[in-house]
């Protein structure tokens, strides 16, 4: 049995919103208007840090009036752009596999599915280019932009 959706209150930088529950990351952040450059924690009661929200996560449950902040990303987190979405990874060195698994979570059906990367904005030399099958680059505290496309081998 899959988990029906239904409507919750939370509350997004203090203001009020209805979310379907489950969610996603990404809705989330659409929702509380998060602004680029930033992210958002699920508060945490008690003596304990708030939780990051990564934006990339698949499924997120809500709890009636949740509260969540955005704020500054922390220190180990770097915030990317791949495919025009922004997502938050906690290390600054990603390999074309790793970028691939942020692109398509869900791998494209199809014969011998084939990718290529493209890359701006980073931190390592070339700062631009296109991304070889077994490569690597270190990315921008804020701002690497990734393009990964997926074609099938005729």
């Amino acid at each position: 049995m899959t988990d029906a959706k239904h409507e919750v209150r939370i509350h997004i930088d203090q203001k009020p919103y209805h979310s379907p529950n489950p969610t996603t990351g990404a809705d989330l952040y659409e929702l509380g208007h998060v602004p680029e450059g930033k992210v958002l924690y699920k508060e945490i009661e008690g003596d304990h840090e708030d939780k990051l929200v990564r934006i990339d996560r698949a499924s997120f449950h809500l709890a009636e009036d949740e509260h969540f902040h955005s704020g500054e990303a922390p220190e180990k987190h770097y915030i990317i752009i791949v495919n025009t979405d922004p997502i938050v990874v906690d290390h600054d060195v990603l390999t074309f596999d790793e970028l691939v698994k942020i692109a398509y979570p869900v791998p494209p059906t199809g014969q011998d599915p084939e990718f290529t990367v493209s890359f701006e904005h980073a931190k390592s030399v070339p700062h631009h280019g296109d991304l070889p099958a077994n490569g690597k680059v270190t990315v921008k505290k804020h701002g690497t932009i990734f393009d990964v496309d997926h074609t099938n081998r005729s």
